[in-house]
């Protein structure tokens, strides 16, 4: 649920950071996901 949320977060124009911040995660879970894909 959250992978998806960050995926479509970032292919729509937010940033790492502000991602990390709305979803309260850390940021290198969201970057690691966006690398993945």
């Amino acid at each position: 649920m959250v992978k998806e949320q960050i995926t479509q977060m970032v292919l729509n124009g937010a940033g790492i950071r502000d991602t990390a911040r709305i979803l309260g995660v850390n940021r290198n879970t969201v970057s690691a996901q966006f690398k993945k894909k």
